[in-house]
């Protein structure tokens, strides 16, 4: 079976994904619906559904066609460190009330009642998107 990794993570992604989530400080617990679809349940918070990925950069037509594949989860996190998003396909997700995360965004997001509304800020308080050109 051929697996395109330009889209999905690898394995070893995955296995790091299990272990940072479920070592995070507000998760309960963690439970893999589909191949690449999580639930995380937090502790006195909504659980969460996440879809990981590996596209190099999630664009508005990649939010769209993932959408259009998963409707009902509430976020989407590119695993691997090189990995982002453009501005404009994190703007259509958090108005729909989906949050598009690099991984290191995500870690922080879960710690907030509603993950979508997380935007990493810098020192000034500007917010900080992992993104690249539209």
């Amino acid at each position: 079976m051929y697996i395109d990794y330009s889209r999905y993570p690898r394995p070893e992604s995955i296995a790091f994904f299990e272990r940072a989530i479920s070592n995070h400080n507000v998760t309960d617990h963690l439970v893999k619906l589909d191949e690449y679809l999580y639930r995380i349940y937090r502790y006195q918070m909504p659980s969460f559904d996440i879809l990981v990925t590996n596209h190099y950069t999630i664009g508005l037509a990649d939010y769209y066609e993932i959408m259009n594949e998963y409707p009902n989860i509430q976020g989407i996190v590119t695993i691997s460190n090189w990995n982002g998003y453009t501005h404009q396909a994190k703007v259509a997700a958090r108005k729909n009330h989906v949050g598009i995360f690099i991984m290191r965004e995500l870690l922080g997001a879960l710690n907030w009642n509603e993950p979508y509304k997380y935007v990493k800020t810098d020192d000034e308080g500007n917010d900080l998107f992992y993104g690249r050109s539209e």
